[in-house]
């Protein structure tokens, strides 16, 4: 029996190495929602349109709606990332949900050290320290928003809610080895799976 895994967290929380590991152990594609942000685009050419209010178009939700449910109607998979528009319908449909809920300071971290080593090897997308310096400004606010604060983008308090709606299915990591990590995603999935 294949497993529905759904990984959340913030930027830096390690939710990529994680899914890519058990990817590995499962031979699973992994849905890694970021891909399929503003900056990426969607297959067919569709772009990130905002309205006026800065909210993302009804076409390019309607895009991402239906890259979704192709991955979801698979017998196993993983998705990553934490976008409050898709938290639910993606969680509802999982096995288990992994909250990768790392303090700031080592996402922070993490985070800068995935910059250096990108730019050291000439891939950085996003390259820049004025850029890195606002991203980290950006994720730091996000660990203190409310719900209310939300709109499309991941913060804290919005994986705190759906934990808490979810929370029969939610395993929470908050730092550690990967190694460490994926041995307690492993255990608890097959207690879910078990229930199944």
């Amino acid at each position: 029996m294949a497993p529905r895994i759904y990984i959340v967290g913030g930027p830096g929380s390690g939710k990529t190495t994680l899914a890519e590991a058990l990817a590995d152990r499962f031979g699973m594609a992994v849905l890694h929602l970021d891909e399929h942000l503003d900056w990426r685009g969607l297959p067919g050419g569709v772009r990130l349109e905002r309205d006026a209010a800065g909210h993302p178009s009804e076409a390019m939700l309607a895009a991402r709606k239906a890259l979704l449910a192709e991955h979801l109607a698979r017998e196993g998979w993983i998705v990553e990332g934490a976008e409050p528009v898709f938290i639910d319908l993606v969680a509802e449909s999982s096995d288990l949900i992994v909250w990768c809920d790392v303090p700031f300071a080592m996402a922070a971290l993490r985070i800068v050290r995935r910059h250096i080593r990108a730019d050291l090897a000439g891939t950085n997308a996003f390259s820049g320290y004025r850029r890195l310096y606002r991203f980290l400004r950006s994720v730091r606010q996000r660990y203190a928003r409310t719900p209310e604060d939300v709109g499309e983008q991941w913060t804290r308090a919005a994986l705190v809610a759906a934990a808490e709606r979810h929370h029969s299915k939610v395993v929470r990591i908050t730092g550690g080895s990967p190694t460490r990590s994926l041995d307690a995603v492993l255990g608890r999935l097959s207690a879910q799976l078990q229930r199944r």
